[in-house]
């Protein structure tokens, strides 16, 4: 079984330059060379503002003028150092003690500190991360550490460790615990910090099986919030293929950063859109941003969503926007503002510099008010969808060409390879005699496009043989497939209960299902049998009050309507919750983000908080497999929170497992060890917040 723990190490780490905002490379593990053979000192490694030190009786933290010294109180003092993962290039030394080469490593290994129990150094940036590996019928119970030159100790109300010294917090996670049994199975496993009288802190675990590998795993990454002296926001994240992260936003700061290869290297108006794009294996701090640039012109431009080409890195952004004089490229489709609002639909490259970068920039709108509020592409197209109420939409093969209420969904395909009118493939409305909003878009494979969003219309035009034809409540989500350049209306449903329902997200799997996230506040909501939470406002819900939870569904068009809704639950607490962000992962992982006002919940037992500071709103993140037994099927679930209001905006992932999530806070949320909130109280600034759960 293994014992793992992490440390994060030193605010000031991440408190300086915006370029410090991702991990940096794993920490290199270097044996002592050029020293006296009788140097206590047998490895050793550095970071940016800490160095560590391995002897044969403690770690050595030093942090600037400080030492904390990490004991192993009745371990082996010649217990056996063994390195591993060795890098491809080692370090070159050029001192008076020692000049040449010395071979650094990923992995520290030091064999039997105690009986059966081996410890394993590894780590990445600002975080050493230590594993005890313990071998079946080992005694976890000898594991005692003390913690030499510390000021203090204390355990936070979420069970962290924190180790105060020199005006700095050095934080160990409260342990996450599980084991893998024989058969394959995931049994969790509690275990806490306890503070002994003489300050010395020892791991209590509660019964578990003794014959099976026992894991703790480390949880936070990194977490920064990013430049800027006015109202910033962070609307959505993503990655590409080669592991690259987008991140776009809106703000009304002036002291944004940009990078020398920006399209646009200024704020020009009240409230600009932008886009940063990060290379998480960096080797050196000003080589994280790889682009940065501010989008928009003189008044008020505002982001609804972005996605990213992940062959070619190329980034579409859509958005609203009040400004006439914004930097439209010469093959747009539409080049003008017509009406005191309209769309605007940009496609940038970070890869070329300066103004090429911009590939197509358009105004998309009528003579009324257009808002876009989702875009996704395919093979270079980009297909947006949104909320109209001009009569003169713009047209092209339409399945529904007259506006049928004060406002309706369009829905839109372009070609930015194409110029001026030929740039529009189709565009159409879709509505009925209420208020119809889309608020998100997806294409599959045959190239069929999905919308979601939210309805007040009792008329829809829905499809025969639809999960549900008809409106129930006040508002209703509900889910459209297009064949857009036939032009055909393929499928349309609604989805809701007798409450108000709205959809705010919409993706496809790899089996062609579609899975849409929403909010809703019907108790009789569709939900399956295997849903992951079957009451509306969970199990602390005061009757008679109306609480709002997520939802998410997943529907096989493919089966017949009574049996096409394959999974449906809801996801929440005794009072309200709105998703913004759903992602899938290669596992059947679904990612959700964004707001609640719950002091209740569901939380997972590797939170990163596990409850709720109620100053304001706070951000969620939660990951539900649907695959899983209901009892197993949220994987991670938190509260992103702190003194202010938060909101969780979007959420992605990378292939190593770390979480990537963005959105807005108004004070700190983010633990000790950590930068923190530098605005205004009460501004809004952005966030980027990583962890492994």
């Amino acid at each position: 079984m293994r014992f793992a723990s992490l440390f994060l190490l030193s605010a000031a780490a991440f408190a300086a330059a915006p370029s410090q905002i991702l991990p940096r490379q794993p920490i290199r593990f270097e044996p002592q060379v050029g020293r006296p053979a009788a140097t206590p000192v047998k490895w050793s490694a550095n970071g940016l503002s800490y160095s560590l030190a391995f002897t044969a009786d403690a770690t050595l933290f030093r942090l600037g003028d400080r030492t904390l010294a990490l004991r192993l109180l009745g371990a082996d003092p010649q217990a056996a150092f063994e390195a591993a993962s060795p890098y491809s290039v080692p370090t070159q030394y050029f001192t008076a003690a020692y000049r040449g080469s010395v071979q650094s490593f990923r992995r520290l290994r030091r064999h039997q500190v105690y009986p059966g129990v081996d410890v394993v150094y590894y780590g990445t940036g600002e975080n050493l991360e230590y594993d005890f590996e313990i071998a079946p019928g080992a005694d976890p119970s000898r594991i005692r550490l003390r913690f030499d030159g510390a000021d203090r100790l204390r355990m936070a109300l979420n069970g962290d460790l924190q180790v105060d010294i020199g005006g700095q917090t050095v934080t160990q996670h409260v342990p996450v615990i599980y084991q893998v049994t024989a058969a394959g199975k995931r049994e969790s496993v509690h275990g806490e910090y306890q503070i002994e009288a003489n300050r010395d802190v020892t791991l209590r675990l509660d019964p578990y099986d003794t014959s099976a590998r026992l894991v703790i795993d480390p949880v936070i990454t990194f977490a920064v919030f990013l430049p800027g002296s006015k109202n910033t926001v962070g609307v959505a994240i993503a990655h590409d293929a080669k592991g690259f992260i987008y991140i776009a936003g809106n703000t009304a700061a002036t002291d944004f950063v940009s990078t020398p290869s920006a399209f646009f290297g200024v704020s020009r108006g009240t409230q600009n859109t932008w886009l940063m794009k990060l290379d998480p294996n960096a080797t050196s701090g000003d080589r994280v941003i790889v682009y940065s640039t501010y989008f928009g012109g003189s008044l008020v431009d505002s982001l609804k969503d972005m996605a990213v080409d992940s062959a070619t890195g190329r980034v579409y952004m859509t958005g609203s926007t009040t400004s006439a004089d914004l930097l439209v490229t010469p093959g747009a489709f539409q080049s003008t503002l017509k009406g005191p609002t309209n769309g605007f639909v940009a496609v940038l490259d970070p890869a070329l510099a300066q103004t090429p970068s911009l590939v197509y920039a358009t105004y998309l709108g009528g003579t009324g008010i257009d808002v876009p509020y989702g875009i996704a592409t395919r093979n270079g197209k980009a297909y947006i969808t949104g909320s109209t109420t001009s009569f003169d939409f713009p047209l092209a093969n339409a399945t529904l060409p007259s506006i049928q209420g004060g406002t309706d969904m369009f829905i839109t395909e372009l070609d930015p390879q194409q110029s001026g009118a030929a740039s529009m493939i189709a565009s159409g409305y879709y509505g009925g005699a209420g208020l119809d909003y889309g608020t998100s878009v997806a294409v599959d494979a045959a190239g069929f496009v999905y919308v979601v969003g939210v309805t007040y219309s009792f008329n829809l035009p829905i499809t025969a043989a639809p999960y549900q034809a008809n409106a129930h409540g006040g508002g209703e989500a509900f889910l459209v497939r297009f064949a857009l350049e036939a032009p055909l209306i393929v499928y349309a449903t609604y989805l809701g209960g007798t409450g108000t329902d709205g959809a705010k997200k919409v993706l496809i799997d790899p089996q062609g299902r579609v899975a849409i996230a929403g909010y809703t506040a019907s108790a009789n909501f569709p939900i399956t049998q295997n849903a992951l939470q079957s009451q509306l406002g969970g199990p602390n819900a005061t009757p008679n009050t109306n609480p709002t939870n997520a939802f998410l569904s997943i529907l096989d068009l493919t089966l017949p309507p009574a049996q096409s809704l394959v999974y449906s639950t809801f996801y929440g607490g005794s009072v309200d919750e709105v998703p913004y962000s759903l992602r899938l992962d290669a596992n059947g992982t679904y990612y959700l983000g964004g707001f609640t006002l719950s002091p209740d919940l569901p939380v997972s037992q590797n939170a990163i908080n596990s409850s709720t500071t109620r100053a304001g709103f706070d951000g969620f993140i939660a990951l539900i497999n649907p695959a899983a037994p209901p009892l197993n099927s949220l994987l991670y679930s938190s509260y992103v929170t702190g003194p202010g209001s938060q909101i969780v905006y979007s959420v992605d992932f990378d292939t190593s497992g770390t979480v990537y999530s963005t959105g807005f806070a108004t004070g700190n949320i983010y633990p000790a060890g950590y930068q923190s909130y530098t605005s205004a109280p009460g501004a809004a600034e952005v966030f980027l917040y990583g962890f492994k759960p």
